[in-house]
């Protein structure tokens, strides 16, 4: 029976109408992406768009079926697309390789166009950024996400049920730069030098040793061993930079060379990192007071005669070691050297070599350089394969999961069109499905929760405003806004970034136009100056000449106090999910950003959220837009 007879049969003529008139939108071509790509086809939606920036790994071809050998290094939505237009038949099939979070490829009407957006993503930002989206949007969501053998679909209708912000998130584990350089004492340490700090010191982009001299810990440290220890971290980067030329010289001799004798410059690592900076270490007499002293690695004495007639016969020596089984050290040390001899060649022509857990040279650098600091620390070392499932953030996945929580994902989607887009309607018929800790049976499922009166993204009030943002100034905005929602007193103007635009007290910004401070798809967040009203957040879509547009809101009355007792640990059944380990992102964090002040960071994110006007900085007349703050997750 072909694929229309059965749709009809399950739905009927009209209901299957629904579909092929449907336009969604699927982010995230992995995993669950590529399962929920062809669950969508097979129920006839009549236009879909697939977005991913991501391209395709070897260490995907194991879950994700529509990627072959051939396809590595292309893009996962262009491939993905591709893929499956053999067994299309009704579906518009569009690609978008990008970020879901760059305004100016995807504006807001690119969101605007579709009925159903169904999230298929593996990182925690990505999948808030669209969820505030869809509040802005108002375009139903279905959340979908798995880990092992666990997995969740969560179908969210803006404002009528919980949205993926109601339930706090779990965090990503942080890890202060002292622990990492200094005072390790988990293998996760080990490895999150190795990659993070080591390799690119040695094959990463020259201005690396600069920006990255580690800070000290004021609560465990003397101001003499404080200087201390900032005069040695200095002195440690300089002898990494003298290491980075030899690197260099090295690879200039190697690129026009088939092999060469001349391996000096690997003992002279192996020697600094295992052996000198350790005793440097060893001074520090107070990070040793409450810990085990590490004990440096016997290069000269115990291992370096074997390395070095290992050394003689390289290049062309196979070295066989198994990944899944833990190396001796001097095993570790030899394919150690041999990484680094790899790696050297291919520094002459790639320039700058990034970690990457698919590339063998690189993971074994890291795998062995993790090992012998663990040894020197007296840490349980690591198989390699284990050392690249935390180096890579992987949680192991399981393609029969992906495949099931893809087919609720689809499932749970029919409610809305079967219900003429009646969302009221769907609600009451859509559940949300979760991982069962039942042997019995795989997954149970619930009725939708209503959204948490306290969430940080839907408990605001959201609208967008259109608006020509080079015609229209502060002023002009600021006294519209007065004028639509009947405000008793002024108003604060300050972006999502805490720049203050206009105030009672600050109204140098009047004349100026809104272009000079924001673009198309910027936020402004509009307060009460007597908090007598809530927080509100206006989207800004640039019309070009068009006139200004306020959409229609009922703003509720102030909730500041209410939402300030709200706590981060807060717990709920609902358990979070992530596609491919987000909890196990590694952040490593300056050692001056304690967790004192992390707190203190996220309290006053907290209170600016949560509608308290912040006015820790006044955007002068004239002055540049500031760059945001960041912190880089791999």
């Amino acid at each position: 029976m072909a694929i229309d007879s059965y749709m009809q049969k399950m739905f009927g003529d009209t209901n299957v109408s629904a579909f092929r008139d449907a336009t969604v939108l699927l982010v995230g071509a992995g995993g669950i992406g590529c399962e929920l790509l062809k669950d969508l086809i097979m129920m006839q939606f009549g236009e879909i768009h697939v977005l991913d920036l991501d391209t395709i790994d070897l260490s995907n071809l194991n879950r994700q079926f529509l990627f072959r050998q051939k396809d590595i290094k292309t893009s996962k939505a262009l491939t993905a697309v591709k893929a499956v237009k053999s067994f299309n038949h009704f579906s518009k099939l569009v690609a978008h390789h990008g970020n879901i979070m760059d305004k100016a490829q995807f504006p807001l009407s690119f969101f605007e166009q579709f009925d159903m957006i169904f999230n298929a993503l593996d990182n925690l930002e990505a999948r808030m950024y669209v969820n505030k989206i869809c509040l802005f949007t108002r375009v139903p969501l279905m959340e979908s996400g798995t880990t092992g053998l666990k997995g969740q679909v969560q179908p969210i209708y803006p404002y009528l049920t919980e949205c993926f912000a109601c339930v706090p998130k779990t965090t990503p584990k942080a890890f202060p730069v002292c622990t990492i350089r200094s005072t390790p004492s988990k293998p996760v340490h080990c490895v999150t030098w190795a990659k993070n700090y080591l390799f690119p010191q040695l094959f990463g982009p020259r201005d690396f040793e600069t920006q990255n001299v580690p800070t000290a810990n004021q609560d465990e440290k003397s101001e003499e061993d404080n200087a201390k220890e900032k005069a040695e971290a200095l002195r440690e980067t300089n002898e990494l930079l003298d290491l980075k030329n030899k690197i260099d010289y090295a690879a200039e001799k190697l690129q026009n060379l088939e092999g060469t004798t001349e391996f000096g410059f690997i003992n002279d690592i192996i020697a600094k990192v295992f052996y000198s900076d350790i005793v440097r270490l060893l001074r520090m007499d107070s990070l040793w007071r409450s810990r085990e002293k590490p004990t440096p690695l016997d290069y000269e004495g115990q291992y370096k005669q074997h390395l070095d007639q290992f050394l003689g016969k390289l290049p062309t020596d196979n070295l066989s070691v198994s990944d899944q089984k833990l190396w001796t050290p001097l095993e570790n040390l030899k394919v150690f050297a041999k990484a680094t001899l790899n790696l050297t060649r291919r520094l002459a022509k790639e320039k700058i070599i990034d970690f990457d857990k698919d590339d063998q040279d690189a993971l074994d650098f890291v795998a062995t350089a993790s090992n012998l600091r663990s040894v020197i620390f007296d840490i349980p070392r690591k198989t390699e394969f284990e050392v690249k499932q935390i180096a890579g953030n992987i949680i192991p996945a399981v393609a029969t999961t992906n495949a099931i929580m893809a087919g609720f994902s689809g499932l749970s989607s029919i409610h809305y069109f079967l219900s003429g887009k009646n969302t009221e309607e769907a609600v009451k018929h859509s559940r949300m499905i979760c991982d069962s800790s039942s042997r019995e049976r795989f997954v149970n499922s619930s009725t939708l929760f209503k959204p948490n009166p306290k969430c940080k993204q839907c408990s605001i009030t959201r609208g967008i405003a259109k608006v020509d943002l080079s015609t229209i100034d502060v002023g002009a905005f600021r006294d519209a806004i007065l004028s639509k929602y009947n405000y008793e007193d002024d108003i604060s103007l300050t972006t999502s970034d805490s720049r203050l635009l206009y105030d009672f007290d600050f109204d140098d910004n009047r004349k100026s136009k809104l272009s000079k401070f924001v673009t198309n798809g910027d936020i402004l967040l509009v307060t009460d100056s007597e908090e007598k009203l809530d927080l509100v957040e206006l989207m800004l879509v640039d019309t070009s000449g068009k006139s200004l547009v306020l959409p229609d809101l009922e703003i509720p009355e102030y909730q500041g106090n209410e939402q300030e007792s709200e706590t981060e640990d807060n717990s709920d059944s609902n358990s979070v999910i992530e596609q491919e380990g987000d909890d196990d992102d590694i952040v490593v964090l300056d050692e001056d950003e304690d967790e004192k002040q992390i707190s203190k960071k996220r309290k006053l994110e907290d209170d600016f959220s949560n509608g308290k006007s912040v006015k820790s900085r006044k955007v002068e007349h004239g002055e540049s837009k500031p760059d945001d703050d960041m912190v880089v997750l791999d």
